[in-house]
């Protein structure tokens, strides 16, 4: 990383506040230990997730978050890396974006993307899910070594054009140990039609949608930052 990147992304960190979002009112507020991580616990049932259903739109967003709010035009991509003691269907961590609305489509309902280790069939894979109407949802293993730690690195950045503006695409990086990404997801309407002065949250999440087994999830989330336009 060049110097000046790297000054801005210190910068970011000095300079932006942490705020908090779906943690109980008597609740202890996590703060990052002296290694500038953070561990948030998630109580069952929380999560981040929409869906219809016959019933109606069931629409969850009470999982914990712990998120840094900027002007769009001011980001660039987020990383994090994430452990935990994954072992309840559904268990999950990592990172998550929280867009604002459309210029055309003002809605109340949140916009997002949410990326991490997720628990399904018995094992930590890579997540991802995307929110505009309704959430989508995707997997991709994790290396082996990962899988057996219950780690992985994850970015989310936005794409640049080939003339240098950034453009609607958010697209998000499995890191290995090499420290490179490879993409997984592209969400191609992350920025489309916004007003670039608006504010988004970039932040991390905790959930434990499933009841059964352990009541609270520990996620552990080491090496947040957050990397701003020059």
């Amino acid at each position: 990383m060049h110097a000046a990147s790297i000054l801005q992304t210190l910068t970011s960190a000095l300079t932006m506040s942490f705020q908090y979002a779906n943690f109980p009112q008597n609740a202890t507020l996590p703060v990052p230990d002296s290694s500038g991580a953070f561990t948030i616990t998630a109580s069952v049932p929380t999560d981040i997730w929409r869906r219809p259903t016959q019933e109606g739109i069931l629409d969850s967003f009470n999982a914990p978050i712990v998120y840094k709010s900027i002007p769009i035009s001011q980001f660039q991509s987020a990383r994090v890396t994430i452990t935990g003691k994954w072992t309840t269907l559904y268990d999950q961590g990592g990172l998550i974006v929280v867009f604002p609305s459309t210029k055309s489509r003002p809605v109340t309902e949140k916009r997002w993307l949410k990326t991490g280790i997720e628990f399904y069939q018995g094992r930590p894979m890579a997540s991802t899910v995307a929110t505009d109407l309704f959430s989508d949802w995707s997997l991709v293993p994790l290396d082996p070594e990962d899988e057996r730690e219950g780690r992985m690195t994850v970015e989310v950045e936005r794409e640049q054009e080939e003339d240098g503006r950034f453009g609607s695409v958010l697209r998000v990086l499995l890191v290995g140990r090499d420290g490179k990404g490879v993409p997984v997801r592209e969400v191609t309407w992350a920025f489309y039609d916004v007003d670039e002065e608006e504010e988004m949250w970039v932040g991390m999440l905790a959930a434990k949608p499933t009841q059964g087994g352990a009541e609270e999830l520990e996620v552990r989330l080491e090496g947040f930052e957050i990397k701003l336009r020059d």
